[in-house]
């Protein structure tokens, strides 16, 4: 399977319904913002076409990734899954096709005193990767799964995000012992554009 790398920059460009990491998200009008949730990134599908030699991500409309990552941010009061695999409330993934004719607005988190909590948007550009490369990327194998396959009944699931630890310039995010966080999809919903089922698991070596 390949894998599509991801790169990100700061930028001081419009990043408004474009591939995007951090940030506020830019959502329909009165979408359900899962506001419990960190946003961690928009795709915009149309970007990676070409990249996507296995035609199996959607080649249109945006995806939009929200998971309850804000303790391994440092922010130890805060919930964090205790599973080694997620339940559906503690990952999300959302899949809007039509990004043409309707109205999308930027949605900005705040906290209890109004102040933006979101951090400093990224720009995205991708690139063809080894399928097992370490780093941020979509699709291709876990970088640093230990074992051959995910357990029952995750087995044969498809890697959608590998969401790797960082030590940002304002932020540090980091997955117990610099691992990984790995988003994972049923490749039948994969293909049928289902993502509600999707669930995440943290890889640390």
């Amino acid at each position: 399977m390949n894998a599509i790398k991801i790169y990100l920059e700061r930028t001081s460009d419009d990043l408004f319904m474009q591939s995007k990491w951090w940030g506020n998200p830019d959502l329909p009008q009165n979408f359900d913002v899962p506001d419990d949730l960190t946003f961690i990134c928009q795709i915009r599908c149309d970007e990676i076409v070409d990249l996507d030699t296995d035609n199996l991500l959607p080649h249109d409309g945006m995806l939009y990734f929200f998971a309850a990552i804000d303790y391994y941010f440092g922010n130890f009061d805060s919930y964090h899954p205790a599973d080694f695999y997620w339940h559906s409330d503690d990952i999300k993934v959302f899949y809007v096709e039509d990004i043409e004719n309707q109205q999308f607005e930027q949605v900005v988190f705040v906290d209890d005193d109004d102040n933006p909590v979101a951090l400093r948007e990224r720009k995205i550009t991708f690139s063809k990767a080894d399928t097992m490369c370490d780093g941020n990327k979509l699709l291709g194998e876990p970088y640093n799964r230990e074992w051959e396959d995910w357990d029952e009944p995750y087995a044969g699931w498809v890697e959608l995000l590998q969401i790797d630890s960082d030590d940002y310039d304002d932020c540090t995010l980091n997955f117990i012992d610099w691992g990984m966080l790995h988003v994972l999809i049923n490749r039948n919903d994969l293909v049928n554009r289902d993502f509600t089922k999707v669930t995440s698991s943290i890889c640390s070596t």
